[in-house]
């Protein structure tokens, strides 16, 4: 196995950062719907605070598989990355240039995936 390129660590820690918060928040969301909108708060509250947890489990796994040079990650980042990247391009039609930076990062990070030392570190070279 060649060494962790620092890019790939970066990514990792990200994915971990953003499962947490987003573990975090779906609780937040589910435990907070009912009390904040009443009974059809609670029942939106509790599919979206679902849906967010297993984002967040999703992401620190990725993370985690970073660290390790599991070989499937750089698969799912890649498909992770072209949706983001699809859903900012759909966000910069509806909303204008705010999106613009959530393209510019998936773009470059889609662009670093690609990078021979990184597809080797995943064993993809």
């Amino acid at each position: 196995m060649t060494e962790r390129p620092l890019g790939v660590t970066i990514i990792g820690i990200l994915w971990i950062i953003g499962g947490i918060l987003a573990f975090l928040g779906g609780i937040g969301i589910a435990v907070l719907g009912g009390v904040i909108a009443g009974p059809l708060g609670a029942a939106i509250g509790l599919v979206i605070g679902f849906i967010l947890v297993i984002v967040g489990l999703i992401e620190i796994v990725l993370g985690i598989g970073c660290f390790k040079a599991w070989g499937w990650v750089w698969t799912v980042g890649v498909i992770i990355t072209i949706i983001s990247l699809v859903i900012g391009l759909i966000d910069l039609v509806q909303s204008g240039a705010s999106a613009l930076i959530g393209i510019i990062i998936s773009a470059i990070i889609l662009w670093y995936l690609f990078q021979e030392n990184v597809k080797k570190y995943f064993g993809k070279a």
